[in-house]
């Protein structure tokens, strides 16, 4: 099934045959979440088009857009929806034939090289096939489900854990994160069942422990089986003891979340902004030299932090890349999720041959006021 990466133009596209013209198109859009067969409601969008010179040529992205939100609060999840729209076009001779179309639509988008409708086509939903990691922290990989998918981790050459993704046609089985850890019931059903001495109670008990049996796994390799094709995923892990590491979570070109971790040296910083007014202190003919003329009020601050990613492969450009285009960005600080923005507005792409190691510096600002003022 083709996709919509709404942050590029997705165009639809009528004209004319040769001896019946083309007058207009009726083109009716629904974007919805749910069964992508069964879960269609009223429409968002209702357009006649009128043909210039026989043709008809419409964006649709940015009206797809509007119903598209991407949140973060540690949990991942993306903002996948379906997208059904019909095309009814009008010609000279008569009505032709209504023709229905539904997409997945994804916050991606393509490169100007990929020219026009781009897809990203593919089942690991980011660039990179090598992840380097916190030592102490998951492995998140978000993978497009479109037909039954197993991942397999290895360590060593040995396959230490299995999982099976089944395809559905809900919006909410489209992407799933798949992590090194088998925190959840269905894993630790899979672990258990069918090992000598052992019994699986009703499985709502197991749901009911789930967060009890939570175990993280280690693994250098991650294999993802779809179709008979796989794809093969390299695992680093990086053991920082000197610095704090960061993970800055971001949107990335595939319209999902992706993991970043920042190792070395991080400068946190504050700049303030305030009002003033000169105020009249005379009182009684006479003044308090400790009143304040020159009065403040309204004084807020932002925090911002510079990040440094420690050395990187250099296949990993892409991955910044995306980060500084991304519009949707948080970091994890402190042991809360928070929303940032990438302020550096550049990036000078590194090579080993150029630059032997690469180090990223990236500056990021928080995405409200270390004050309090939401009222």
């Amino acid at each position: 099934m083709s996709k919509i990466n709404v942050r590029s133009p997705y165009f639809i596209y009528q004209t004319s045959s040769s001896t019946n013209p083309l007058l207009s198109v009726l083109l009716v859009i629904r974007v919805y979440s749910g069964a992508s067969d069964t879960s269609m409601s009223g429409a968002q969008y209702s357009l006649n088009i009128n043909a210039v010179s026989g043709i008809v040529s419409v964006d649709i992205s940015e009206l797809i857009r509007d119903y598209i939100y991407n949140s973060f609060d540690g949990n991942y999840s993306d903002s996948f929806r379906w997208v059904n729209y019909s095309v009814l076009p009008t010609f000279q001779n008569g009505d032709g034939t209504n023709n229905l179309y539904t997409r997945g639509v994804f916050d991606g988008y393509g490169y100007f090289e990929e020219g026009v409708n781009p897809q990203n086509n593919q089942t690991v939903l980011q660039s990179n096939t090598t992840i380097l990691t916190n030592d102490l922290a998951n492995i998140n990989i978000p993978i497009h489900v479109t037909e039954d998918t197993t991942v397999s981790y290895l360590k060593d050459g040995e396959i230490i854990f299995t999982k099976d993704l089944v395809y559905g046609t809900n919006s909410a089985e489209q992407v799933q994160y798949v992590q090194n850890s088998s925190l959840d019931a269905d894993m630790f059903k899979k672990r258990v069942d069918g090992v000598s001495g052992t019994t699986v109670e009703a499985f709502n008990c197991v749901k009911a422990i789930a967060n009890e049996v939570y175990q993280e796994f280690d693994a250098d390799s991650i294999y993802i089986e779809k179709g008979g094709d796989i794809e093969v995923i390299k695992v680093q892990e990086v053991e920082e003891c000197k610095h704090k590491p960061y993970k800055v979570t971001f949107v990335n070109k595939f319209g999902v979340l992706q993991d970043l971790w920042f190792f070395k040296r991080s400068n946190l910083s504050l700049k303030t902004k305030e009002e003033s007014y000169r105020a009249n202190i005379i009182s009684g003919g006479a003044y308090s030299t400790s009143t304040r003329q020159d009065t403040i009020f309204n004084k807020t601050g932002v925090e911002s932090l510079q990040l440094n990613t420690g050395f990187y492969p250099e296949s990993y450009n892409e991955i910044f890349r995306q980060l500084s285009f991304s519009e949707d960005v948080w970091i994890n600080y402190d042991g809360k999720t928070l929303p940032i923005s990438v302020k550096s507005s550049s990036l000078n792409y590194k090579t080993r041959v150029n630059d032997k190691l690469i180090n990223y510096t990236i500056d990021v600002e928080f995405s409200n006021d270390k004050i309090n003022n939401i009222r």
